[in-house]
């Protein structure tokens, strides 16, 4: 077995009420606040406004930047860096969904110089200033970048969208509070649920050996997403549906669901990040219209794991259509074509995969631009 190596220092305050207590951390670590946010819904609840406020009865200046698009860009993220500069910021707080959270990661990174983001992401620059700390309060059941630290940045201009890791963007806290969860609408509910899933099932399905502390984390985890969306869905203020969700999506995508030894790759990942930089896709549905076929693809390198899918996440003996059946009754059973996506570009999107995803070598079976661009039409 390989040397493990487990290294994540965030403090992680969670469940139902805990965003009472940003105020408080908050000042521990920073006393001017860039605060980062994305979603009109931050506004129309009132959310905004109370983090705000809370933030300023404990002293923290704070200034908010609100531009973040679904899939965050690169020219955004400079601009907010270019504001955290300006107001000499020492905290970044990301507020929203994943694209706020990778956006706060990195502004936080863009305000320690006048380098482009997109560059750190291409030309791994190193910091030479000093970064702001990170906050982290998700307000979505999805994406776990608040347990880790990369970002996933989007390059309009060339449709590129790839990922950005630094030990600089681990959040120093994070704060998941799932009542956040409660007011999100059915879609991005579903959406993010399928993101959950993807990101526990990718690394299940190709790791090369089984390890059973891995095994049980990630088979846990997918259980309750299985199980806990479709209520979410029917009542959307069931609490205890809430926090399972927020539970599994701050451990999916964390060092936690590797902790045992085994170890897969999110190949799949990076197949869809091609599709949602181009068109502006939600990146959820992306993943769902691809998750059939990347699984057929996958299975005869890796039948005994698809097996034991099916027989310990849902019950059932066959883990591809069981997996199906779950896609079609949260409403997630999607194609490529009704979201846009144009047949014509498909090997220019699939030679776009492999130059952004350079993970895809690590897939049990070859995923050349060939075999992604098959994949893609398996799904139209």
């Amino acid at each position: 077995m390989e040397i493990t190596s487990f290294y994540l220092p965030t403090k992680f305050i969670f469940g139902p009420g805990s965003l009472v207590r940003l105020g408080r951390e908050s000042r521990e670590i920073g006393q001017r606040a860039v605060l980062v946010t994305g979603s009109s819904s931050m506004h129309r609840t009132g959310v905004l406004d109370r983090v705000t406020r809370d933030l300023e009865a404990n002293g923290v200046s704070v200034a908010v930047f609100d531009k973040i698009e679904p899939n965050p860009r690169a020219s955004t993220i400079d601009e907010g860096g270019s504001l955290a500069r300006q107001e000499k910021a020492n905290l970044i707080i990301g507020l929203g969904g994943g694209s706020a959270m990778d956006a706060a990661k990195g502004i936080a990174l863009a305000s320690s110089d006048t380098e482009p983001i997109w560059r750190y992401v291409t030309d791994k620059v190193s910091v030479t200033g000093p970064v702001p700390l990170l906050m982290l309060v998700p307000t979505v059941a999805a994406s776990g970048s608040e347990a880790n630290n990369g970002a996933v940045i989007t390059n309009w201009n060339t449709g590129e969208k790839s990922v950005l890791n630094s030990p600089h963007l681990f959040a120093r806290v994070s704060i998941i509070d799932p009542e956040l969860t409660l007011t999100l609408p059915q879609k991005p509910t579903a959406q993010g649920g399928v993101d959950i899933f993807c990101h526990l099932v990718e690394c299940y399905l190709t790791t090369a050996e089984s390890a059973p502390l891995t095994d049980g984390i990630m088979e846990t985890a997918m259980r309750m997403v299985v199980e806990s969306l479709p209520r979410a869905l029917e009542e959307p203020h069931n609490i205890e549906a809430r926090t399972s969700l927020s539970w599994a999506s701050t451990i999916a995508c964390s060092q936690f669901a590797t902790l045992g030894g085994g170890n897969g790759s999110m190949t799949l990942h990076g197949i869809e990040h091609p599709l949602s930089g181009r068109y502006d896709i939600a990146h959820g549905d992306g993943l769902a219209a691809l998750l059939p076929a990347w699984m057929k693809y996958t299975l005869p390198a890796r039948s005994g794991r698809f097996h034991r899918l099916g027989k310990e996440v849902f019950g059932q003996e066959n883990g591809i259509r069981a997996t199906e059946n779950w896609l079609q009754r949260v409403g997630m059973k999607l194609r490529l074509e009704p979201l846009g996506i144009e047949m014509e570009r498909l090997s220019e999107i699939a030679a776009c995969a492999v130059r952004t995803a350079p993970w895809l070598k690590y897939h049990p079976r070859q995923l050349d631009e060939m075999t992604i661009k098959h994949l893609y039409q398996a799904s139209f």
